[in-house]
C-alpha cells in the first residue's frame, strides 16, 4: 500500500494498493517502486497540495490502519442531523408509551 498524506495536517491525500515490486525480473524495482511513488505525488500536486507539504511512502496494513484511524471524521449533514433528531423522538415516544402500559397494569 502506498499513500500521500498532508505533512502538516497528518490527513490522508490518496492511497492506492500495491506498486512496491513488481513480478517481472528484468523491471528495476527501486525504480518502478519511486515512479509508483511520483504517481501520488503528481497527484497531490494536481489536487492543489504544495509539494513541500505532501509525504509519499509505502506502509504495511498495521500503518495504513493507524492512518485511516486518526482521520478526522466528515461532519454530518443536516439531513443526517435530522435524521438522528427524527429517531430520537422516536425512542423517547416509544419509551414515553412503555411508561404509560406499565403505569396501567
Amino acid at each position: 500500500m502506498r499513500v500521500s498524506i498532508n505533512k502538516l495536517t497528518g490527513k490522508l491525500i490518496e492511497s492506492q494498493s500495491g506498486g512496491e515490486t513488481h513480478a517481472n525480473p528484468k523491471i528495476d524495482n527501486k525504480g518502478y517502486a519511486e515512479m509508483n511513488l511520483e504517481t501520488l505525488r503528481q497527484n497531490a500536486i494536481y489536487a492543489g497540495h504544495l509539494e513541500k507539504d505532501i509525504e509519499v511512502k509505502f506502509v504495511t496494513d498495521t500503518e495504513f490502519k493507524v492512518i485511516i484511524d486518526s482521520q478526522p471524521q466528515p461532519e454530518k449533514t443536516p439531513e443526517q442531523i435530522y435524521e438522528e433528531q427524527i429517531a430520537q423522538k422516536e425512542k423517547e415516544i416509544l419509551r414515553r408509551q412503555a411508561i404509560a402500559e406499565l403505569k396501567e397494569e
